[in-house]
């Protein structure tokens, strides 16, 4: 019996697409702006996949409708990168993506 195995996805720019690409993850995709954009709306109903990898600046800069979509999709999970340009200010702590995500708070005892 063959377990149900996600994916992860990436859409980043060409460098990180190749370093996800080296660790193993098959399905990346070198895109930015509207392109990207489209592409992780397209993803974000694809029920193969778990994770979806974008970088921190596609969601601060994407359309409202994709980022509320975004937030209120429980799976496929997406997590945010910072980019080449570095990091951005952290909306949402890693503990809160879980929470939001599997309903639970871990850090509860």
């Amino acid at each position: 019996m063959e377990k149900n195995k996600e994916k992860i996805a990436v859409i980043a720019d060409s460098a990180t697409c190749t370093g996800f690409r080296l660790s193993g993850v098959e399905a990346t995709f070198a895109l930015f702006g509207s392109e990207a954009e489209a592409k992780l709306s397209e993803m974000l109903s694809d029920e193969g996949l778990g994770i979806i990898i974008v970088p921190e600046r596609l969601l601060e800069n994407c359309d409202w409708r994709l980022k509320k979509r975004v937030e209120a999709t429980a799976k496929p999970i997406v997590v945010a990168i910072p980019d080449s340009q570095g990091p951005i200010e952290q909306e949402e702590s890693l503990g809160k993506l879980i929470k939001r995500a599997l309903g639970v708070d871990l850090a509860k005892k």
